[in-house]
């Protein structure tokens, strides 16, 4: 990592190109920290749904304001909490 010298500028052009072509990446420490981010292990899946059902599903969607997305997670989650200590497959 080396110091950033910066030098004496004599009008703001000649510093705003010193800055414009400055790479910083020569000024940072390389201890791998900065550049990491803390992001969620979620993620979203994508689910394959029959045309008929889908048809249905963005009907009712647009009857009560919302996305298809939103729709489908809502029922979901619905009948997660009513399956809650059975199967999700078991009705």
């Amino acid at each position: 990592m080396k110091d950033l010298q910066v030098p004496e500028f004599k009008t703001y052009e000649e510093e705003a190109a010193f800055w414009d072509n400055l790479d910083t990446a020569d000024f940072m420490e390389d201890d791998g920290e900065w550049f990491l981010f803390d992001t969620p292990r979620k993620r979203a899946i994508r689910v394959a749904i029959l045309p008929e059902i889908a048809h249905e599903l963005m009907q009712s969607a647009h009857a009560q304001g919302v996305s298809i997305e939103t729709l489908v997670n809502v029922v979901l989650i619905e009948r997660v909490k009513r399956s809650a200590g059975t199967s999700l497959l078991s009705g």
